[in-house]
């Protein structure tokens, strides 16, 4: 129960349009990511919620991988290589930017490898810049970067106002500085409801904000893969994982004391 994600610093000028940010997610194949990096053992998802759940809204289809596409959009937002050195620019500022990641994650590296080659092909110059998961956190916590490789968990409770709520851009978890009104409504209301269908409906109306303003590039949920002994029973998978405390080895089985 976890997936990653690019997130866009809001506060940055190139990433303050919603079709800027549309192209970039347009830009990025994560077919290919699930085929060739996950080896298909990943789901490609289209917002912060559980698939699987009831709260999950299963009529957002993620973007899909559009290069033509992306290159409209970002010619309606104002992009364009004014001064023909190969680098989209907007208002005097070239398209680059860095994206932020961990060098303990060798898959986000891939990942970004792969996004920056794409990027290049249409003008926009990315910059990877791996870093130690302390000095990342910092920066983060700073608001100091462009754009961030991270994850999150999807806990059973699926509260999203640490991360999204406005109230929480300045010094909570959500670094972006994503600000929505419509979105911190649908927050509050699902937070004080009784009524989890009533609570679906508020969550399912706030991931359709998420993926009209395309905050984050969401990539994908890695599937966990796990092994056991045969000799191992009560192993059941739940949506959310295994449970340990079920597991038991039959006495005829069992080959060492207590």
């Amino acid at each position: 129960p976890a997936y990653n994600y690019i997130g866009w610093n809001l506060r940055k000028p190139m990433f303050r349009d919603r079709e800027t940010r549309l192209a970039l997610a347009m830009l990025l194949d994560r077919e290919l990511i699930r085929d060739e990096i996950y080896y298909g053992q990943a789901m490609i998802i289209s917002g912060n919620f559980m698939p699987g759940s009831p709260e999950h809204h299963d009529g957002l289809d993620p973007v899909r991988f559009d290069p033509e596409g992306a290159r409209a959009l970002l010619a309606e937002a104002g992009w364009a290589d004014t001064d023909r050195d190969g680098i989209l620019d907007r208002d005097g500022m070239p398209f680059r930017f860095e994206v932020a990641s961990t060098h303990q994650n060798p898959v986000a590296e891939q990942i970004l490898t792969l996004y920056k080659e794409e990027l290049q092909r249409i003008g926009i110059d990315l910059v990877i810049r791996p870093m130690e998961w302390a000095s990342l956190l910092d920066r983060v916590d700073k608001r100091e970067f462009d754009a961030i490789l991270m994850g999150w968990s999807m806990p059973p409770d699926p509260d999203p106002y640490q991360v999204w709520h406005s109230s929480q851009a300045e010094a909570g978890s959500n670094y972006i500085g994503f600000i929505n009104e419509a979105s911190d409504q649908a927050i509050e209301a699902a937070r004080v409801s009784f009524d989890r269908d009533e609570r679906i409906a508020l969550y399912r109306r706030f991931q359709e904000i998420l993926h009209e303003e395309q905050p984050y590039l969401f990539l994908l949920a890695p599937k966990a893969l796990a092994a056991a002994d045969k000799r191992l029973h009560g192993i059941r998978v739940y949506p959310f994982g295994v449970d340990q405390r079920e597991w038991f080895v039959p006495q005829s089985m069992q080959r060492y004391g207590r």
